[in-house]
């Protein structure tokens, strides 16, 4: 709660309307108090969403109705962003009802915001939500400190029926917010590599809560993932029963989830393991809304990834129509070379679970198949560490969640010797670039892409990629730099069986660029094109702004030995 100070000044300052007068002496107030200039604002007034469908507009960056604007705002960092929003402020109102009602209306549409205060010069009232969704007033409330804790758990420990499943935008806001704001400042952690590891270890153990009390024998027991001990002994308390969850869980999950690399222990601060617990401990992250869970996790994963590395995450709303249009069945052995956080992998699985196991029964039947015949791949270790964490989640599928650089074949036996071990035929010629299975009926990927991201051309001539020659457009002995985009596509071609397919996401150039006139050439006997989705370029605008398709190729031959002419090639015609 907050510490008590009383307004300073007169009634009303000179000149100035009675609002006015209250705004500006809280202002110095506040300033008094610790809270720095970049952290509130009051000019322009702060806009709350009308609607849920608003707050996601506007976490999108586009234009959305509002309810109103407030009088003045507090963030938790320099941002000014929504999801740093703190402290909602109002002075209209003439009396504490009206006042009541009008910040419990912009605290409800406003998620991130923790507490709201309203005074009138004379009488005060703090409101502060609950994790139960109740609200909790204190009237004659001082004016909020910065270091103020502004959590109010539950009276009663949460249980699975208690929490709730948050809209995307919470689930966006709480994550953006701890990466932004909370781990940032932590006393112990202070890479920023490390940050997001740690905090990932966090909510890979509400993963594990989630995935334990959503049972139906467990929904009515105490959820393992929350606030414990009382106002004093919270931090300390709540920090000390994570660190043991994460041990437990490392433990179990040990061979399954972690690399080499990870440790059993928690290294953030135990002020910061509080307020990610506090931050996320409402909610249900784990059920039937894993979409949720993905789009939370791309959203996280995104704060570590370079966009000058073309590394951009597929958007929920292009993996879905994808994944149907590429009508995967049981039948089909599938891999993503180019994971990310696994969105293909997932929605493949929740999709086949859908149609051919939805019934319990039916489960260890879902749990074979996807150990059997789903594969992902990414080199970032994060992206696989989510990816291998909710294919636990979903009941399997992480055994073939593997970490290595897909493309450069050549480095699988030194660097990478998982991959050479899955994906590559054995050898005993000594050849140190491996051939590679065709065992796979489906590859679906969004690789990275960007006219600057290039594989080498000595890298393309060790791993042996024909498409580089083909760019080349020189001779047989030739290999240039190309983008990486491309050479996935030919990766895709050595994975995948004769008749399998590939779905993957390109920048729409490649195929309508007088640059790329050699492509088709080298597309003959070796793809046919059977398909394309238009996306939108608003689809990716979260993460960049290229005009990309996703093309369906079935895979027709193994291509002819000699370089392509470019002289005598046609672009190919949009589907």
């Amino acid at each position: 709660m907050a510490k008590k100070k009383v307004l300073s000044g007169a009634a009303t300052d000179a000149g100035l309307k009675p609002e006015e007068s209250v705004r500006q002496r809280v202002i110095r107030d506040l300033r008094q108090l610790g809270w720095a200039e970049t952290r509130l604002r009051w000019k322009p007034e702060w806009p709350v969403p009308a609607t849920p469908h608003d707050l996601t507009k506007r976490e999108r960056g586009q234009k959305f109705e509002i309810c109103g604007s407030t009088d003045l705002v507090a963030f938790a960092d320099d941002s000014g962003e929504w999801h740093a929003l703190q402290i909602i402020f109002e002075f209209k109102a003439p009396n504490i009802d009206a006042g009541r009602s009008q910040l419990v209306r912009y605290l409800s549409a406003e998620p991130m915001a923790k507490m709201g205060y309203w005074t009138n010069g004379s009488q005060s009232l703090a409101i502060y939500k609950r994790h139960t969704c109740e609200w909790v007033f204190e009237q004659g409330a001082a004016l909020p400190h910065p270091s103020d804790d502004l959590t109010q758990p539950p009276t009663t420990p949460p249980t699975w029926n208690t929490l709730r499943i948050p809209t995307e935008a919470e689930l966006t806001g709480a994550l953006k917010r701890l990466v932004a704001t909370t781990v940032v400042s932590d006393a112990n952690v202070n890479r920023r590599e490390e940050q997001l590891r740690e905090l990932l270890h966090i909510i890979l153990t509400k993963l594990e809560s989630d995935a334990i009390s959503s049972r139906s024998a467990n929904q009515d027991k105490p959820v393992s993932f929350r606030i414990y001990g009382d106002n004093l002994t919270k931090v300390a308390l709540t920090a000390k029963e994570i660190r043991d969850q994460f041990k437990a869980y490392f433990d179990k999950q040990r061979t399954r989830i972690f690399l080499p690399s990870d440790r059993d222990v928690i290294l953030l601060s135990s002020e910061t393991i509080f307020a990610v617990v506090a931050e996320l401990a409402p909610f249900r992250i784990l059920g039937d809304h894993v979409d949720l869970l993905a789009k939370a996790f791309q959203i996280f994963r995104t704060q570590a990834l370079k966009s000058a590395e073309g590394q951009f995450l597929t958007p929920l709303r292009i993996v879905r129509p994808a994944v149907m249009a590429m009508d995967i069945t049981s039948e089909d052995k599938v891999i993503d070379p180019a994971c990310g956080t696994g969105g293909f992998i997932v929605e493949t699985l929740r999709q086949v679970t859908d149609r051919e196991f939805p019934s319990e029964a039916e489960a260890w039947n879902m749990v074979k198949w996807a150990n059997d015949n789903l594969y992902a791949v990414d080199k970032d270790d994060i992206g696989i560490k989510l990816t291998r964490a909710i294919m636990v989640a979903m009941r399997d599928g992480s055994t073939h969640a593997l970490l290595g650089d897909a493309v450069r074949v050549h480095h699988w036996a030194t660097k990478y010797p998982k991959l050479a071990q899955e994906l590559s035929q054995p050898d005993n010629t000594g050849n140190d670039t491996p051939d590679v299975y065709e065992q796979f009926t489906v590859v679906i990927t969004n690789p990275p892409f960007g006219e600057n991201l290039k594989v080498k051309g000595a890298d393309c001539r060790a791993s042996k990629y024909t498409i580089s020659v083909a760019a080349a457009m020189k001779g047989p002995t030739d290999y240039c730099d190309l983008e990486i985009g491309l050479v996935y596509l030919e990766l895709a071609h050595r994975l995948l069986q004769l008749g399998g397919r590939v779905g993957i996401v390109l920048p729409e150039t490649y195929f309508f660029s007088f640059s790329y006139r050699w492509l088709p050439g080298w597309l003959k006997n070796r793809f046919e094109l059977r398909g394309m989705i238009n996306i939108p370029m608003e689809a990716f605008e979260e993460f960049c702004r290229a005009k990309t398709n996703f093309y369906i190729f079935e895979k027709v031959g193994h291509g002819a030995e000699e370089v392509c002419d470019a002289d005598n090639i046609n672009p190919i015609k949009e589907a």
